[in-house]
């Protein structure tokens, strides 16, 4: 068998900073192609959306007044784009926010009209919260099964809020995250199976959130199934835990 995974390296939540976020983590785009992104802003500036399951160039970009920490931008997607966006719903897109001496790259799901902006949840795995410590959490990745077996793409994220700094993404780089190759079986990921048959799955943490401050945190797992050398793109949150109790979808540090 192949060795376990390591351990993803630990992490921080940063809190609220100058650099803007969204204030919303997911957005609905209309059948028009209109698209309004709710940020939590420092300044005046301009968003710029890409899909890249849609290509490689820019969807749309505008600009946006900042008022009391908060603005809306709003942008507006080609007519051709809302049905291959509709077929994907929901997707992941990313945004660019730039203001005066700040920027940030940021994730949001979309919905197309119609449609939910939640994928739902992977069936196991999950983020622990209040462990190791009362403001650590650490993402334990879903035993991916599947018939027949095939080689997997996976790219863990966890996803942070707080009133003042809106929605974040922390990755395995910091902002940024990677894609793990696995193997996935019908009895579950080959790199988690021992010889002995004990499953031993991949971690991601300990992450630690700020001292003060409420902050709610969730896990998710974006997957690319290589099914005859074709992708197969599907994203999933997980659900939280408090030691092996369920604990809903987020883990919540007031």
């Amino acid at each position: 068998m192949a060795p376990t995974p390591p351990a993803g390296p630990p992490g921080s939540i940063a809190p609220a900073s100058g650099r803007p976020a969204l204030a919303d983590g997911s957005g609905r785009v209309s059948a028009g192609g209109r698209l309004t992104l709710r940020i939590a802003c420092r300044a005046s500036g301009q968003a710029r959306l890409d899909v890249t399951a849609l290509g490689s160039a820019p969807l749309a970009r505008a600009r946006y007044r900042c008022r009391g920490g908060r603005a809306a931008a709003q942008l507006r997607l080609a007519r051709a784009v809302v049905p291959r966006l509709a077929r994907l719903s929901p997707a992941v897109g990313r945004v660019t926010l730039q203001e005066r001496g700040a920027a940030a790259r940021v994730s949001v799901a979309l919905g197309a009209a119609g449609r939910s902006t939640s994928p739902g949840f992977w069936s196991d795995g999950g983020l622990q919260c209040a462990s190791p410590g009362p403001r650590q959490t650490y993402l334990v990745g879903p035993n991916f099964t599947v018939s027949p077996a095939t080689s997997i793409s996976v790219r863990p994220w966890i996803a942070t809020y707080t009133s003042a700094g809106g929605w974040r993404w922390l990755g395995l780089n910091g902002g940024a995250s990677r894609w793990l190759q696995l193997t996935a079986t019908p009895a579950g990921v080959a790199q988690w199976l021992q010889p002995t048959g004990a499953l031993n799955p991949w971690t991601w943490g300990p992450i630690t959130a700020p001292p003060s401050g409420s902050v709610s945190a969730i896990g998710l797992f974006e997957v690319i199934y290589w099914y005859g050398g074709r992708p197969t793109y599907v994203w999933k949150y997980t659900h939280s835990f408090v030691g092996s109790q369920p604990a809903g979808a987020f883990c919540a540090f007031p």
